[in-house]
């Protein structure tokens, strides 16, 4: 079914997909929509991207979502021209003064067996500029000075009136599916009356940009998230490689000891701004010149459901949380990724819209993980005063990073026993289902590639050294959905004229079979997000009719007998 199918109302302008918000997570909506061939329209109130630099840790998965919407290398560049590689995490006393605790010595420490990728220290308003000329160039629309004024949905889509913001003059705008990606206050979900649940309010902060040098204090240390714990401030700071500026973001100012030091935000002017600066730095003469104080609500919760119908909400709509763990902007840039290849295979009538509904089994459980992670790091780094009643205990940061998915787009493995943890060491995963596909190391035609780079622009099966016939079988269930397969078999390293694929680990160490939990004879199929979707640890006769069986249940098409579809095919 598509959008000629069903009516418009009269002078409505028709899009796909309309995304309300063109920050952040907007824009990112925006790139994935059109890295599978749809072209949405973004309306964002402000007069373009970011002016402040927030969300400025960029974590292991989010960089492979970079690399594959091919921006990775520019984004690294443009991070390095600001900030040092491979930053750590540590809280002091003040800047000059003595360390209470190392967290994270280097982001990349150890990564390399994870990722190809590596996690960087950005600011939102440099990155948003590129993600904004990719989409563009990908076919994507923005429209700035735009707000939503209202709308309505019915069972095919959803009326929205649109409204310049400088004129006031109001358009319509017609669209198959909304994705709100409108912000912590989010009007749509506010109207949606979708409720959030957590901690609520912990603190009325600020984030306090300046200009001063810090150069001195810093000591030469490469250090990316600096948190501040004394008895007048509470907080962390960001500062540029020079040292001579950055933002300084407050949760507690004052005395401490009291609970209205959480609400800084009511009081704070430039002339306290300055005092917090200097108290958090340690020198009490330093001079500094303030930029801009933005003030905001430290907040942990997570919406009871990320959509209603054919409306979507994504980013701090749909999750709000404190920036302690950096997991706030990342949480929401994979909400996007997961809502770019399920939207499209919908509107291109090949995925049954219940392939949308999986965005919330799969990603509400992700934001949730997310909210208390942070809201543990907050408590635990800067506000211990709250206790840990009703806190959940700490997992790594890795494994909030690499999500763990149950929906209907995730078959199970014959026998599995479902643990119920909603976390995964992604070194642990071997490739389960649900769970993000493991890199490994590979050669074709003398160049070496990660499996990561196979993936994200559609179905791809993997079969072991011994797995040939799954080419054939890739081949047959491609024909029978209409679904196109990337199909490859990742041959043994070592091997004389070997061709296609190599794994460079080979025997030696772990082979690519093991670390996707299969024999060699196996084969593994891994959704276009870059997720195992089904697996089968041998090859077996009638292996055309399971992999087409298991591409229907992902697409939500079971009710197409895979046998029958074989044999018309």
């Amino acid at each position: 079914m598509t959008l000629a199918d069903h009516p418009s109302p009269t002078n409505a302008i028709d899009v796909p997909v309309l995304v309300i918000g063109g920050s952040l997570v907007g824009l990112a909506t925006a790139l994935f929509l059109a890295s599978h061939g749809v072209k949405s329209l973004s309306i964002e109130k402000h007069r373009g991207t970011a002016i402040h630099p927030r969300a400025g840790y960029f974590q292991l998965r989010t960089m492979e979502l970079m690399r594959e919407a091919g921006i990775e290398q520019q984004v690294r560049a443009a991070a390095l021209a600001l900030y040092d590689a491979d930053g750590g995490l540590n809280n002091v006393e003040t800047l000059a003064g003595r360390e209470i605790a190392n967290y994270i010595p280097n982001i990349n420490h150890g990564v390399q067996d994870v990722s190809p990728a590596r996690r960087l220290f950005m600011p939102q308003q440099v990155l948003e500029p590129i993600q904004l000329k990719r989409a563009r160039e990908l076919g994507a629309r923005f429209e700035y000075s735009t707000e939503l004024a209202r709308f309505e949905q019915d069972a095919s889509g959803v009326t929205a009136t649109v409204r310049d913001v400088d004129s006031g003059a109001e358009r319509l705008i017609r669209a198959q599916y909304m994705v709100a990606c409108d912000g912590n206050r989010s009007p749509v979900r506010e109207k949606l009356g979708i409720a959030m649940k957590g901690h609520g309010v912990m603190s009325r902060s600020v984030t306090i940009y300046f200009q001063a040098d810090c150069s001195k204090a810093l000591r030469g240390r490469n250090l990316g998230v600096i948190y501040v714990t004394n008895d007048k401030v509470r907080g962390f700071f960001r500062l540029e490689k020079t040292g001579l500026g950055g933002f300084l973001v407050v949760f507690l100012a004052g005395d401490c000891s009291k609970p209205e030091s959480r609400w800084v935000a009511d009081t704070c002017d430039e002339a306290m701004a300055i005092q917090i600066v200097r108290d958090a730095v340690g020198d009490p003469k330093l001079q500094v010149e303030i930029k801009d104080v933005d003030k905001w609500r430290a907040v942990a919760e997570a919406a009871e459901t990320f959509q209603r119908g054919r409306i979507l909400i994504a980013g701090d709509a749909a999750h709000t949380m404190p920036p302690t763990g950096g997991f706030g902007g990342n949480t929401g840039l994979h909400d996007a990724h997961n809502i770019g290849w399920k939207l499209a295979l919908v509107l291109q009538g090949r995925a049954s819209p219940a392939l949308v509904d999986t965005y919330n089994a799969e990603r509400q459980p992700a934001g949730a993980l997310a909210i208390e992670q942070a809201y543990n790091r907050y408590v635990l780094r800067s506000d211990p005063e709250l206790g840990s009643e009703g806190m959940h205990a700490a997992v790594p940061d890795m494994h909030v990073e690499f999500n763990r998915y149950r929906s209907s787009a995730v078959i199970a493995d014959a026998g599995f026993v479902d643990d119920g943890v909603v976390d995964i060491d992604p070194r642990q995963s071997k490739g389960l289902p649900g769970t993000r596909a493991p890199h490994i190391e590979l050669s074709r035609h003398g160049h070496t590639l990660s499996t990561l780079d196979l993936f994200g622009r559609g179905f791809v099966l993997l079969a072991g050294p011994d797995g040939a016939a799954w080419l054939d079988a890739a081949q047959r269930a491609s024909g029978a959905t209409g679904i196109g397969i990337h199909a490859y078999r990742v041959e043994r390293g070592g091997i004389v004229g070997a061709q296609g694929l190599i794994d460079l680990h080979g025997d030696f160490s772990t082979p690519f079979w093991t670390a996707y939990g299969l024999q060699p004879s196996g084969a593994t199929l891994v959704r276009p997000d870059g997720y195992v979707a089904w697996r089968q640890e041998f090859h077996s006769a009638d292996a055309a009719e399971r992999l087409t069986a298991a591409l229907l249940k992902v697409l939500g098409r079971e009710e197409q007998p895979a046998g029958a579809l074989l044999k018309a095919a």
